[in-house]
């Protein structure tokens, strides 16, 4: 005999159930209500995924059996058995058998048909499953418990949902429902979890825009805070400066060089041995501006250059050992953007705060353009441009206020001074917001923009309308970045949010492949040179690590000092993956830089796993 369902249980299967079928905000009202996240260590290795549906097609199958067995305990008809209601055309019963024609029922409880008449085929469930692969299942479900044993310690992300904030700074996360993933993705028209193909089991037609959320399915991950082994934090040498953090990026050739911006900039070389007990970082001081904090600093991709800028719009400009080479003195207000080009080393992009867009020769310090989003004649009617990116040597794409997105021609003759107009003003994104991000995917010629409409929108250079649009965000669009780098045509694009998601996104086909659910705005996104790890950090100082082809959660760090409450200068700031993805460096605003030993880390659980 089987025990009876005690009311956690039959709590437990209906939210495995609205989980898995994607009603999402359900989910959550549910689990408020009955807690029933905290059972997940419990019975997550005893339940699998479609239990509710199974154990309700198993109970139907009963009520069919016993609707067509006389009390005599002969069978009477082979009718389709419906619990809503009769079929529209009736079958009379049929008559019962005399009393010699009974079945006789062995000692294993198996009935014997003793008319001659052929056995019936298998009966299928609605999702097409038959009754034997049913149990299957059964059996399935009285295995023990296996678990993966892959990282120490362990922790169910399901409880994420009750460790982080449902909303932060007034602003509520938003949700959609699952959809279907793309045939292309899986094989067939089917709905993923975790991996496991399952029937699909709503009636609901969703857009193939918005993907199929696992965010917070993963089974195990590797959780750590700021005294974790495998979590280092730097500190300049001199003892008298700042050591907070604010930007940090590792170099693109040298997986032991970071630069970090506090007060001023460091040049940190980790060397191999970061967690040694000998460990020898020496730390390079770049100096900036007297009492002029950092504002932004970037690598060159060859790792030649690093720009820095700070606050007063002075940039300066380094080389790979931390020597001076440039300093460039035409902003006048801070910085928001520097973007080197790609494949032109030299070439050096910068956004000041006073809408002002500078492209300069990096090793000569020339100012080679100055641009301008269109707006009034009046200070006052300006469009601040808030980010721009490289198309190719000769072209970039700016986008601000107002729904503004705009090209410019560098080749263009100069008329009057290094002021040059825009030459394509494009039209979509809602023209009383902002549009804050804007990236260029060479590998498909596409380049993506996003801003407060939650839009993010994919535009070919040469045409004024977007040519495709990604929607399921919920707020504002905060971050965009590709895997990959710009120039490869396999790149997925990650786009990050206000309402507290980050979504994978294949570029090509335009499906969303994974929602990743972090429950606070996200600030920073950070994909490992091969792609194989997307790292994103929220306002709640926490930061995730997901693999991108399962979208499954593998590590966890929480940058908050124990429970300490967060303050309005602890803000997530960055985060910069080393060129081999072993090390990732976490930069929290009144913080000390995380150097989090990933590969380190990773090996520790293989060795775990193979115990």
């Amino acid at each position: 005999m089987s025990a009876p369902l005690t009311s956690e249980q039959v709590n437990y299967l209906v939210w495995r159930y609205l989980q898995e079928s994607g009603f999402e905000k359900s989910t959550f009202s549910f689990q408020d209500d009955c807690r029933a996240q905290h059972l997940e260590g419990k019975f997550k290795n005893w339940v699998k995924p479609g239990a509710l549906i199974n154990i309700i097609q198993k109970g139907l199958q009963y009520l069919a059996v016993e609707a067509s067995i006389y009390e005599n305990g002969t069978v009477g008809s082979t009718k389709v058995f419906s619990y809503f209601g009769p079929a529209n055309v009736q079958e009379e019963p049929a008559a019962a058998p005399s009393s010699t024609d009974v079945p006789m029922e062995d000692a294993a409880g198996d009935v014997e048909m003793t008319n001659p008449t052929p056995a019936p085929q298998p009966q299928e469930e609605s999702n097409g499953v038959s009754i034997e692969l049913e149990a299957q299942k059964a059996e399935l479900l009285r295995e023990p418990p296996q678990t993966n044993g892959t990282v120490t310690p362990i922790k169910r992300s399901h409880e994420i949902a009750t460790t982080m904030a449902p909303e932060l700074n007034g602003i509520h996360s938003q949700r959609t429902k699952r959809a279907r993933t793309a045939a292309a993705a899986v094989g067939e028209d089917a709905m993923m979890i975790d991996g496991i193909s399952l029937p699909d089991t709503t009636s609901e037609e969703v857009r193939a825009t918005i993907g199929s959320s696992i965010g917070v399915q993963a089974d195990e991950y590797i959780q750590l805070d700021h005294e974790s082994t495998g979590v280092y934090h730097l500190s300049p040498m001199d003892a008298s400066l700042d050591s907070t953090a604010r930007n940090c990026r590792f170099s693109p050739a040298d997986n032991n060089t970071l630069a970090v911006s506090l007060e001023t900039c460091h040049m940190f070389n980790l060397g191999e041995d970061l967690f040694t007990p000998n460990r020898n970082i020496s730390d390079l001081v770049l100096f900036q501006q007297l009492d002029e904090e950092m504002s932004m600093i970037a690598w060159s991709d060859n790792g030649e250059h690093l720009a820095t800028a700070s606050w007063d719009g002075l940039i300066k400009i380094w080389d790979e050992k931390g020597r001076l080479r440039q300093s460039l003195k035409m902003h006048r207000a801070p910085i928001l953007t520097l973007k080197f080009h790609p494949t032109m080393h030299s070439l050096l992009l910068s956004i000041d705060g006073h809408s002002k867009v500078n492209v300069w020769d990096a090793i000569t310090g020339k100012l080679k353009k100055q641009c301008e989003l269109s707006g009034g004649n009046g200070a006052s009617e300006r469009i601040t441009s808030l980010d721009a990116d490289w198309i190719d040597e000769n072209t970039i794409v700016a986008v601000g206020d107002n729904g503004a997105v705009e090209k410019f021609d560098l080749a263009l003759p100069l008329e009057n001074g290094p002021h040059l107009d825009s030459i394509v003003k494009y039209e979509g994104h809602d023209a009383h917001k902002n549009v804050s991000s804007v990236i260029w995917s060479g590998g498909h010629e596409i380049f993506a923009t996003g801003g407060e409409d939650g839009k993010i929108m994919l535009w070919k250079p040469t045409q004024l309308k977007p040519v495709g649009m990604l929607e399921g965000h919920q707020d504002v669009i905060s971050f965009l970045q590709l895997s990959l780098g710009s120039t490869s045509p396999d790149s997925l694009l990650a786009s990050s949010s206000a309402d507290g998601s980050v979504r994978i996104w294949n570029i090509e086909s335009r499906i969303c492949l994974h929602v990743l659910n972090m429950q606070s705005p996200v600030n920073a996104l950070s994909f490992t040179a091969d792609g194989k790890y997307l790292a994103a950090g929220a306002q709640n100082l926490l930061v995730m690590i997901w693999l991108t082809e399962t979208g499954q959660l593998v590590g966890m760090y929480d940058g908050k000092p124990g429970e300490d409450a967060l303050s309005d200068k602890s803000t997530m700031e960055d985060l910069s993956w080393d060129k081999e993805g072993g090390r990732l460096a976490v930069a929290i605003r009144d913080r000390k830089c995380a150097i989090i030993d990933w590969k380190t880390l990773l090996n520790d659980a293989a060795i775990k796993k193979a115990r």
